[in-house]
């Protein structure tokens, strides 16, 4: 409260929850940004693989990636690729996970 009410005057005006939203949601990922991470950990391929997240992350974030991942099924498919894609855009709620 002190951040949007620095008087503690109780109350919030409307452009103080204005200005604190707008600086908490600037620093937010996008799907976008998830997915360019993604693809560069991938070397830009369309996919990646469990082997390439639990050498790039923690492992708590690899396994949930891991475990939420779909197969990915484009031609240039490999055993064990993972669609990222479809992953990043299902964590900001753009499609279904």
């Amino acid at each position: 409260m002190s951040i949007v009410d620095p008087n503690n005057s109780g109350y919030v005006t409307f452009d103080a929850f204005l200005d604190f939203m707008t600086r908490e949601t600037a620093d937010t990922d996008t799907a976008d940004q998830v997915m360019q991470s993604f693809k560069i950990l991938a070397g830009d391929k369309p996919y990646i693989t469990a082997q390439i997240l639990r050498q790039e992350l923690p492992p708590d974030q690899a396994e949930y990636c891991i475990q939420r991942m779909a197969p990915y099924t484009g031609r240039d498919a490999i055993p064990g690729a993972l669609d990222y894609m479809s992953f990043s855009t299902a964590l900001y709620g753009e499609s279904d996970l």
